[in-house]
């Protein structure tokens, strides 16, 4: 799991071809560009959609997801939500790993509560038992979801 902001992205590079990709882009993209209902295919390996929600995820803990073909890059546009992120150890499956949908579902402990705000992203990479859009308050949210393929 790495926790960053939109401009801290260097850092990260040279982890995978794919990863250098999305980080590419979501650099040279304004948040303001990041536009709900919009979803693209960057290249091969990397593909976003935009949403504006109302995190209703739950307490900590009600819902954790796993993906073992794709990672997750949350980028938050607008807005501030909380996630969770455990570990294999505390959680119970709830959903075995699918992999036309590549995702598994968990209940458990988190290890980890953060609040990310507008500019913040949270790369979950496949190890990284994550539960997004937990509930802080009423605010709509605007989230680029990026999803890496895995290539390393």
């Amino acid at each position: 799991m790495i926790i960053t902001s939109k401009d801290q992205v260097d850092r990260y590079k040279n982890i995978s071809k794919n990863l250098d990709q999305a980080l590419d882009y979501i650099q040279k993209t304004k948040l303001e560009d990041f536009v709900d209902g919009e979803s693209k295919e960057v290249c091969d390996g990397v593909k976003y959609s935009v949403f504006d929600y109302q995190a209703s995820n739950g307490q900590p803990g009600d819902t954790f997801e796993q993906h073992h073909e794709w990672f997750d890059i949350h980028l938050i546009v607008k807005g501030t939500e909380q996630m969770a992120v455990t570990s294999k150890d505390l959680v119970t499956t709830t959903q075995p790993y699918d992999p036309d949908k590549d995702c598994a579902l968990f209940v458990g402990q988190p290890k980890v509560v953060v609040t990310l705000h507008s500019g913040d992203m949270l790369i979950a990479f496949p190890e990284d038992i994550h539960q997004p859009g937990i509930e802080l308050n009423d605010d709509v949210i605007r989230k680029a979801m990026i999803k890496v393929k895995v290539d390393f």
